[in-house]
């Protein structure tokens, strides 16, 4: 395999390598504005060189007026340390269903539904970090009204937490949602108590 297959600036890192498993762009927003936690990487590149990876779990909110996604965190930590470097994000939803068995080991599977995001994130200051806190607390909480059901959101909130606008450059969705997965002609069927009722 050549080594350009996994180099981004040879080969967009949001084209999926199976094509039957993509996804157009109306289902990944779609699933993006249903889904209320994600999993975003970052990175922290020390002044050598040495670079550190990390994934944060925590809520979100896709915005597709403006084509981003906004969450937050505490005003200090590893995220806001990585976002401040200004590296690269790249950012996963997922929904998982059941676990699919297979007489094959290379076919045992599960369900699931994902989005793959890439693009830069920075962190909001100001009235531009409290209209997406705003939008985040009200999204992720159907129902509740900022100023209403809550209290408004303070300057002093403001100062105590880091709120983050990722804007989209990139992304990719897949689907594997089959009933069953692949089984082998030249090994015995599995019984079907493996399948669930």
């Amino acid at each position: 395999m050549s080594p350009s297959f996994y180099d981004p600036r040879e080969r967009d890192p949001s084209l999926s390598r199976r094509p039957q498993n993509r996804q157009d762009d109306d289902w990944i927003r779609a699933l993006l504005l249903r889904g209320r936690v994600a999993r975003i990487a970052t990175v922290w590149q020390a002044e050598d060189g040495a670079a550190w990876p990390f994934i944060t779990p925590l809520a979100y909110v896709y915005r597709p007026e403006q084509n981003d996604l906004i969450y937050h965190t505490n005003v200090v930590g590893r995220l806001r340390a990585n976002t401040a470097q200004a590296h690269p994000v790249t950012l996963e939803v997922s929904e998982i269903g059941d676990f699919l068995p297979s007489n094959s080991p290379l076919e045992l599977t599960v369900q699931y539904r994902s989005v793959i995001v890439f693009g830069q994130a920075e962190i909001l200051q100001g009235e531009d970090a409290r209209a997406a806190l705003t939008t985040l607390s009200e999204r992720v909480f159907p129902g509740l009204k900022v100023g209403e059901t809550t209290r408004p959101i303070s300057d002093e909130d403001l100062r105590r937490t880091s709120v983050y606008r990722l804007s989209i450059q990139h992304w990719s969705g897949k689907e594997n949602w089959a009933e069953r997965a692949i089984q082998e002609d030249g090994w015995p069927a599995l019984a079907e108590h493996w399948f669930g009722a």
